[in-house]
């Protein structure tokens, strides 16, 4: 079973008691260029999880397995009175507690899911890259976005050569060889 991060994600801002008190809406986006598009409902909501549903990936192998590793990018916002730098400060430190919880509780499930084989076991909270914004990022706004790596287990082989040939079609129709490798006459 695949670990359906996103909808990790959502529920981690569901769940979240401080997210709950200050109307902190999750919402997904794909990639920071949507987050302008979606900053137009802070008129609406003051406070968003935006969720960033692309990731950013890289197979790698270790030994003789391969992973798949997917990047998850999380951004807490929250929006400020204009020129009130206590207010600013107020609500970066409101997302920084809100990370933190986050953080505390991807500990607590990986740990605790982890007899059970639940796949949240590939989350990589060991090292958990996090940005605070600038004053001036976003007008209005402030927070922080957070990226954790999960890496799943894949396989990179064929089981037979139906799998092979299900992937791949030759010119002669009958025999997958690499490009480059041409089986000689008389051969």
């Amino acid at each position: 079973m695949i670990f359906d991060a996103l909808h990790y994600f959502e529920t981690l801002a569901q769940q979240n008691r401080l997210c709950r008190e200050h109307a902190f809406k999750p919402v997904f986006c794909s990639g920071p260029d949507s987050i302008e598009g979606l900053m137009q409902q802070f008129q609406k909501t003051a406070n968003f999880v935006m969720i960033d549903d692309t990731t950013d990936q890289n197979l790698y192998s270790e030994g003789v397995s391969y992973f798949k590793r997917r990047v998850y990018t999380v951004f807490i916002l929250a929006a400020y009175r204009w020129d009130d730098m206590e207010d600013r400060e107020e609500k970066l430190n409101l997302c920084r507690e809100i990370f933190q919880q986050f953080v505390r509780r991807m500990i607590w499930d990986r740990i605790r899911r982890e007899d059970e084989g639940d796949d949240i076991t590939f989350l990589n909270v060991e090292k958990i890259y996090s940005k605070e914004f600038g004053r001036y990022t976003m007008s209005g706004v402030t927070g922080l976005y957070f990226m954790v790596e999960n890496d799943e287990p894949t396989s990179m082989e064929y089981e037979d050569e139906n799998d092979l040939e299900s992937e791949w079609v030759t010119e002669t129709g009958t025999q997958t060889e690499p490009a480059g490798e041409t089986q000689e006459e008389g051969d």
